[in-house]
């Protein structure tokens, strides 16, 4: 989760300001922007790519996913794991293999999206800067757009609503500069918020909502929808690492 446009290269675009970009295949540098780079797996992209693969969560962390510590936030980072050249394993010769599930990093690609909690509790605010990646022609293509059109020809307002939720953890009031997580909680972290099968029976467990002030019904309803289980597990780790 980018939290600032601080240390973000590129400039900032103003809401409305219009830029011309399009990707598509018969580019000479079609698939060179999936290689070489840090790809991050927000809670959301990880949920949608383990439905798409059809795979266990815990085999997709193993076989594609590799863990840092954000050096900024010091929140536990997920990225997706490179092949031996630096290309990411999902990409073939046809393009993204993956593309109807594709993670927040390369839907907002060209852009950066960064985020701070609204003022009063309310939205939070995002701002876009324009990546200009060396070599990249798609910034000589005609197709004109703004931002709010190419976060929808993008498919990124669930990305955005999703992810959003995270920032009641990850920019909790209550955090105080730099996080540092010991391993038991490194390890609920990645179980409530990725590992879900290993986060559903302590959620499943009698008593659960009582003992961390969840409603039962939204209990319920979280065991019934693999989204709503990611979301009760951001607010679970919230209360468990920072209280109510």
């Amino acid at each position: 989760m980018i939290e600032s446009g601080g240390g973000l290269g590129g400039r900032r675009l103003a809401p409305q300001e219009r830029f011309r970009f399009a990707c598509r295949p018969g580019l000479a540098c079609f698939n060179t922007c999936c290689r070489d780079k840090r790809l991050p797996l927000l809670p959301y992209d990880f949920l949608r790519l383990r439905l798409a693969l059809g795979l266990p969560a815990a085999r997709l962390l193993a076989g594609h996913v590799e863990l840092e510590a954000d050096p900024v936030s010091g929140w536990p980072a997920l990225r997706i794991r490179l092949g031996d050249r630096g290309v990411c394993p999902f990409v073939t010769d046809a393009g993204c293999s993956v593309y109807a599930h594709r993670p927040t990093c390369c839907r907002v690609y060209p852009l950066a999206r960064a985020v701070r909690p609204g003022p009063g509790g309310g939205p939070p605010q995002e701002i876009f800067l324009r990546q200009e990646t060396p070599g990249c022609l798609g910034w000589e293509q005609p197709d004109e757009l703004d931002v709010a059109a190419w976060v929808e020809q993008q498919g990124l307002a669930p990305y955005q609503k999703a992810n959003n939720h995270c920032l009641r953890l990850f920019l909790h009031p209550a955090r105080r500069g730099k996080v540092s997580l010991d391993q038991a909680q490194t390890h609920a972290f990645i179980s409530a918020l990725y590992n879900l099968e290993a986060f559903r029976p302590l959620a499943a467990s009698p008593g659960f909502g009582e003992k961390f002030g969840f409603d039962q019904a939204r209990v319920r309803a979280a065991l019934d929808d693999e989204e709503e289980l990611m979301k009760l597990g951001v607010d679970w780790l919230a209360g468990v690492l920072f209280g109510k």
